[in-house]
């Protein structure tokens, strides 16, 4: 029997990310029905139709969930509503699947994982970068380099990403809506990444600024030193660049990998070897990233393999965002 699911928000993220998944991956299209999509724009709803003809659609989250039969709802809208949606939702049973961050506010999300646990749902944030397969290659190749000392981290970007035209184009740099700019925005899919292969850190220290994009209310550029005891972890991010780029480097007791948008290098004794794979930033949805988290939720499900692994560590990466900002306002290292 398939799975019946709800899309909670029909934006740019759900109908670019989620969608070409849901009904585009022959495995999750046989095991999968998406049954119903709610959106606070009808514009948005008649989008959605387009991918999801039978879907019946809803203008509040709330009267879908009360009204429909479902084992799942996948949650694609801002921050700044996944609390509510995760306690509607986990009040009804349902199993969760919730777009990154978890929450605007460290607070928030021990509230979120509470709410988790108790309920006893399978939930699993979209953490789409552990599957890109760029990142892939780099994880094969991390044991060759032995103990690892320095990780380095940068992301250019020219601007923050633009939002839904139906509903608020400029949430992301909105801070009700958004929580922050590009350390809230990017920086979790960097930190769920680092802690992958560090471990967690034991201090963060952080600079957090506007340098050039002074209309927006959040920050458009962040500093980051993660302390890990053996390793340290420098991550900058920024939407004051002329040009979209990601570069990053691992460097250990026996070797180096060095990575950007067009390949990956490992460099040892023995020299250099340029390794396959694929872009990091050849768009903003990575929608092909989302099939297996997708997989591996629907699986879970049917498991109901309620592990909290998944959930930890996107508590792990709010209270590393919020403490990042707790340290850049009070200029000091701050303890995790």
């Amino acid at each position: 029997m398939k799975l019946r699911g709800a899309l909670l928000g029909a934006g740019n993220i759900a109908m670019r990310g989620h969608a070409p998944q849901w009904i585009g991956d022959d495995r999750l299209r046989d095991e999968v029905e998406i049954v119903a999509v709610s959106d606070l724009s009808s514009a948005n709803l008649e989008m959605a139709r387009v991918n999801f003809p039978v879907a019946r659609a809803y203008a509040s989250a709330e009267e879908l969930l009360d009204r429909e039969d479902i084992d799942f709802c996948d949650i694609c809208t801002p921050p700044s509503t996944h609390r509510l949606m995760i306690e509607s939702g986990a009040a009804r049973g349902l199993h969760l699947l919730c777009e990154k961050p978890l929450a605007h506010t460290l607070e928030e999300a021990e509230a979120i994982a509470h709410t988790i646990r108790t309920a006893g749902v399978v939930f699993q944030p979209c953490h789409q970068y552990h599957y890109s397969p760029q990142w892939a290659t780099v994880r094969s190749l991390i044991p060759r380099l032995g103990a690892i000392h320095l990780a380095e981290y940068d992301v250019l970007r020219m601007g923050a990403n633009q939002g839904n035209p139906h509903w608020q184009p400029k949430w992301r740099t909105d801070p009700h809506l958004a929580g922050g700019g590009i350390l809230m925005d990017h920086g979790a899919h960097i930190f769920y990444q680092l802690l992958s292969v560090l471990g967690k850190p034991a201090s963060v220290q952080a600079t957090v600024r506007t340098l050039k994009h002074h209309e927006y209310g959040v920050e458009d550029t962040a500093c980051v030193v993660l302390d890990f005891g053996p390793a340290l972890a420098t991550i900058r991010l920024t939407w004051a660049a002329r040009r979209r780029e990601i570069r990053f480097r691992f460097v250990g007791e026996h070797g180096e990998i060095v990575a950007d948008d067009a390949r990956v290098v490992l460099i040892t004794d023995r020299g250099a070897e340029e390794v396959s794979g694929s872009s990091m930033s050849k768009d903003s949805a990575h929608s092909d990233w989302y099939s297996p988290l997708f997989r591996r939720f629907t699986e879970r499900v049917r498991a109901r393999d309620t592990g909290t692994e998944s959930l930890e560590e996107a508590l792990l990466v709010t209270r590393l965002i919020a403490r990042a900002y707790e340290s850049s306002a009070e200029g000091r290292t701050i303890a995790t």
